[in-house]
């Protein structure tokens, strides 16, 4: 029988579950948000799903549409959630809270140069989305060896968590819109010294299907 492989960290990453309808026009950015009723239900879906996962570790920005369903899987796994400002989605500076009709409107030129050059470009007075990876990945080099041998979940929003996916793979951040997660979904990568894969993406995808 082979020996137990310890000399990787196995992290799922979820996707902040879904807001509030009141939120979907808005630039939510590094803001706080609440859940709506699907979203709720998504965090019992990650319990369903997670439950005979081993986690030994829950990780979450302080925005309180990741900390909440974050202490939920802490409370279902006994765990205490570690939270960290360093996985706050992006900061979006002036557009931050704003509906995105009215950004458009008022700074078009400068929304289109922000989406043309998707990671690159700042909001104004805010970050791009490669700063924000940034930090994420300053998170994880303070945690990877800690976790050798241990699956750790992580909750922040969907740009960051691709971003930072892309970042693990050695993509360009302007791939990460192909390792997208729908609210509440789940990605997998298992972490090596020399090298990461994803070893499952969006398996909630498949009941999309039936």
């Amino acid at each position: 029988m082979l020996p137990e492989t310890t000399d990787f960290c196995r992290l799922l990453l979820l996707r902040n579950p879904e807001l509030e309808p009141r939120f979907s026009s808005i630039a939510v950015g590094g803001g706080e948000a609440t859940l709506g009723r699907r979203g709720q239900a998504q965090v019992h879906g990650w319990l369903n799903l997670l439950g005979p996962v081993p986690v030994a570790a829950v990780h979450c920005p302080d925005q309180p549409q990741c900390e909440a369903p974050a202490r939920a899987l802490g409370v279902a796994k006994q765990l205490d959630v570690v939270v960290d400002p360093r996985l706050r989605d992006q900061n979006m500076g002036s557009w931050q809270g704003r509906n995105w009709d009215e950004v458009v409107q008022q700074e078009g030129a400068s929304v289109h140069e922000f989406f043309a050059n998707f990671g690159e470009v700042p909001a104004p007075g805010g970050e791009s989305l490669g700063q924000a990876v940034e930090r994420v990945l300053s998170w994880w080099q303070d945690i990877a060896p800690q976790g050798l041998g241990k699956s750790i979940a992580v909750i922040s929003s969907g740009a960051l968590l691709s971003g930072f996916a892309a970042a693990m793979l050695g993509l360009r951040l302007s791939r990460s819109v192909s390792l997208g997660l729908p609210y509440g979904g789940l990605g997998v990568l298992d972490c090596f010294g020399n090298g990461v894969r994803i070893a499952c993406w969006n398996p909630t995808a498949l009941s999309e299907l039936a």
